[in-house]
């Protein structure tokens, strides 16, 4: 079985098989067809990785597909209403503050945590990805955005991907992940969002890549 989430079901409606209707009976809404199920996990780490574990839990799955919208950092030269394949994944505002300085969890040595705050993951064949951070509260002004870049070297800035990616690795799976770019993730300005021209981005990405 295949896998697909994403935060909501509106960003699984630009996947190119997505079967639509109402979702199956269960804790989170999911949806199976010709062999995929795709899951909305909600947004956010917590529920991201819940979501995705619970799916994973309840079946055979052999890889994962993770999908949505991200805002892209001042300096990646990512592009609103673009779309790209992500090559690793972070936690931005995972750990602690120490003065003037900042602990990830690799540096927190705490148990139960991966010795590294990067997860590789998969990409379609000839396709070259970019960088992204995970966080639980998404960027609103300059300050935390250059402070997260600098912190992590990410290109853009999601919400669900490293919680998915951390899920993957302990359940043995492999994690692929596609992100429209909305906005930039800096100052908060709703009025320069292009979450419909993100979302069209993706399921154009989405298509190519069914296609190979």
């Amino acid at each position: 079985m295949r896998l697909v989430v994403a935060a909501t079901r509106f960003e699984l409606e630009r996947h190119p098989r997505f079967p639509g209707g109402d979702p199956l009976p269960g804790p989170w809404d999911c949806w199976d067809a010709q062999g995929v199920r795709y899951v909305a996990t909600g947004p956010g780490p917590a529920l991201a990785g819940a979501g995705l574990a619970w799916a994973l839990a309840a079946g055979d799955c052999r890889e994962v597909l993770g999908i949505g919208i991200a805002g892209a950092f001042d300096g990646s030269g990512l592009g609103i209403g673009t779309a790209h394949w992500v090559a690793w994944e972070s936690f931005g505002d995972l750990g602690a503050e120490d003065g003037e300085d900042w602990l990830d969890f690799p540096a927190l040595a705490l148990p139960g945590l991966p010795a590294a705050n990067r997860f590789g993951l998969a990409l379609p064949h000839g396709c070259r990805g970019v960088g992204a951070t995970t966080v639980s509260a998404a960027t609103g002004s300059e300050a935390t955005a250059m402070l997260r870049r600098a912190r992590t070297g990410a290109d853009l800035e999601s919400m669900e991907g490293a919680a998915w990616a951390l899920t993957c690795r302990r359940f043995g799976v492999e994690l692929m992940q596609a992100r429209g770019i909305s906005n930039r993730a800096g100052r908060r300005d709703r009025a320069a969002w292009r979450i419909g021209e993100a979302l069209e981005a993706l399921g154009r990405l989405l298509g190519v890549a069914g296609e190979i």
